[in-house]
């Protein structure tokens, strides 16, 4: 009971938005510097989205093992993560996944994307294709005097940006792009994110 406890404590200390936070980590590197930028989203992963043991900085591959991410280390070690509730999908194959999901306490998700092996023969370390941030502007729709106002809801739009923190401009500025993303849920069914929604 009281491990329970403990880990929803913990999820709803991480719960804050992390956007803002995220973005001013990688933001001053330049594109060039992709060694860097990859140190810094593997640290990124490691604080919003940790490991139960180990680090995302030491991960040569990542595989979906039922419904949990499990993280892979060249000494044949492996590890899911310290809150197992964050992964929620994927693309690709569970064996080799081209990207995969989380969602934080607060309900926004990260989609981090993995490149292409190298095929050097040795165990390469991940390489971090891209890390794609959610953001969301939400618009609210007032009712009209001709409808009940008691019975009518209001009805809030909102439109689904991705921020891409990798693959930013030759200045390390992040980019923003919509679109609609159709993942595969670690249940098996459509998990569909759609660049509008209504909330």
């Amino acid at each position: 009971m009281n491990m329970l406890t403990f880990d929803k404590t913990e999820i709803q200390k991480q719960s804050k938005p992390f956007i803002a936070e995220a973005v001013f980590a990688v933001e001053t590197i330049s594109a060039n510097q992709q060694n860097e930028k990859q140190v810094k989203a593997k640290q990124l992963l490691d604080r919003l989205f940790p490991l139960e043991h180990g680090s995302h900085q030491d991960v040569t591959s990542y595989v979906v093992d039922y419904r949990h991410i499990m993280a892979y280390f060249k000494d044949g070690q492996h590890s899911g993560l310290k809150h197992p509730k964050h992964f929620v999908a994927y693309m690709g194959e569970k064996s080799d996944p081209d990207s995969i999901l989380f969602r934080d306490g607060s309900g926004s998700h990260l989609e981090v994307m993995f490149g292409c092996h190298k095929g050097t023969g040795c165990i390469e370390l991940v390489e971090i294709d891209d890390i794609q941030l959610e953001s969301c502007t939400t618009f609210g729709q007032a009712p009209t005097e001709a409808t009940n106002t008691t019975l009518q809801q209001e009805t809030i739009a909102a439109m689904r940006h991705w921020i891409s923190l990798v693959k930013g401009d030759e200045k390390g500025k992040p980019k923003a792009c919509s679109e609609d993303k159709e993942f595969r849920a670690k249940s098996g069914e459509d998990y569909c994110l759609n660049y509008c929604f209504q909330i």
